[in-house]
């Protein structure tokens, strides 16, 4: 039993160059919930459309489908510190494009594209910046560490959820949009700085010749042949199309339903980040991946199940306890299908076919968003969500009767792989991006 005199929580900032990439990321984390809150309320401001909303998230996230299996494959081959750089540049480089737009109140509803086009932009740049920022910070401490460093890093991020939206909320009501996309940009240059500073001695850069579309069929080859891995990685496109676009559709729902403001969602977004860091502290709390598909299942049944009459309720405060809930089983599903798939592949594999994984995980809630947002044309959004959560339900009914199975070969594998209960098991950024 670990005692919690032993628990040493904030170990990796011992190191200095950690030090510096947790302290640039706490800052601009922040700023990106901030932001993403405001475009969310934005577009729904000046269009009132549900299925822009779901339009604005697909093209944040789709070219993740297209452009991470490329990046993924040359990364190691690379300086990914110069990779940051660049990529955190570009995005400072959107913000400030976009607050430019909105304090010259140049952006109204008959030229919200530009919108669509800025995103699809700051999704070209994600598409790059997050496989390599996940080989990243895993090399910033001493091997002993990882387990450490990844949890602090699953803090930032859903702690950036938990802060980012309540301020983002409040401030949106007192400087305005344009207000939170500057305070976003600036929040950049403290990440860049950090970057510029960190050193690494000695940085392990593959000198293989890249061969992107052999490596790429490589690891397609190897997904196909591990059962447990397919089924996974199917699993996580289909709940990924169905439950995590809802979040897409928050500021209709405080807006319409609920009959609040900015702030209003700005709460929601906090609980539902309340909910997800919980999930995430279960998650990294965990030694063993023995049981993590009964925690999977469960976080998806009973997400299901809150999403089904989510979008009727109009009470503030139950819709808050709702969101906590949901957040929480969300996390708690989707890390444990990311860890699984991570104890299930081999270490020379393992880029390629998270690669894969952030394919589903991403690009399966892009869809979903549109998808979802252009049925809002036809149906109240309240009936689609509900639609998803009764087909989510039967989804997890029907693969039920395999589960035994599939968990058998786990177990298979990870007697293969040497993998023993007293594993530690690690979060990342792609397993808890709802």
């Amino acid at each position: 039993m670990v005692k919690l005199k032993d628990i040493n929580l904030f170990e990796s900032l011992r190191f200095r160059n950690f030090k510096l990439y947790f302290y640039g990321q706490c800052i601009s984390l922040i700023g990106t919930w901030m932001q993403q809150v405001a475009m969310g309320w934005l577009v729904y401001r000046l269009t009132g459309s549900i299925a822009l909303l779901g339009t604005i998230v697909f093209a944040a996230q789709i070219p993740t489908f297209f452009i991470t299996p490329f990046a993924s494959a040359i990364i190691d081959k690379i300086n990914k510190k110069h990779i940051l750089i660049f990529t955190q540049s570009l995005s400072m480089f959107y913000g400030l494009v976009l607050t430019i737009l909105i304090f010259s109140d140049f952006l109204t509803s008959s030229n919200v594209w530009l919108i669509i086009l800025l995103n699809l932009f700051l999704g070209i740049v994600n598409a790059i910046d997050s496989p390599t920022r996940q080989a990243f910070y895993t090399s910033l401490v001493p091997k002993e560490c990882l387990t450490n460093a990844v949890a602090l890093n699953s803090a930032i991020i859903n702690g950036s959820r938990l802060i980012g939206p309540s301020i983002g909320g409040v401030l949106i009501s007192m400087v305005g949009e344009g207000g939170c996309f500057l305070i976003n940009t600036i929040s950049y240059i403290f990440v860049i700085i950090a970057l510029i500073k960190i050193s690494i001695e000695n940085e392990e850069i593959s000198k293989a010749a890249i061969k992107i579309f052999s490596d790429m069929k490589e690891g397609f080859c190897y997904m196909k042949e591990k059962t447990p891995i397919k089924i996974l990685l199917i699993m996580t496109m289909c709940f990924s199309f169905l439950i995590f676009p809802v979040t897409s559709f928050f500021p209709a729902y405080a807006k319409d339903t609920l009959g609040g403001g900015s702030e209003t969602l700005g709460i929601i977004m906090s609980f539902l980040g309340l909910g997800s860091l919980s999930g995430a502290l279960l998650l990294a709390s965990r030694k063993t991946v023995v049981g993590l598909d009964k925690i999977q299942i469960f976080g998806l049944i009973v997400a299901s199940l809150v999403l089904i009459p989510y979008f009727f309720i109009t009470s503030t405060i139950l819709s808050l306890f709702l969101s906590m809930l949901l957040g929480f089983c969300l996390v708690s599903a989707i890390a444990s299908t990311n860890t699984m798939i991570q104890a299930l592949t081999q270490p020379n594999m393992k880029g390629r076919i998270m690669g894969y994984y952030t394919i589903c995980f991403v690009g399966g809630s892009a869809l979903g968003s549109l998808f979802l947002g252009w049925l809002s044309n036809y149906f109240l959004l309240s009936y689609i969500m509900l639609g998803c959560g009764v087909v989510s339900i039967v989804g997890i009914l029907i693969y039920l009767p395999y589960k035994k199975h599939i968990v058998e070969q786990q177990r298979e594998i990870y007697t293969e792989r040497g993998i023993i209960p007293e594993i530690a098991v690690s979060l990342s950024k792609t397993e808890i991006d709802v």
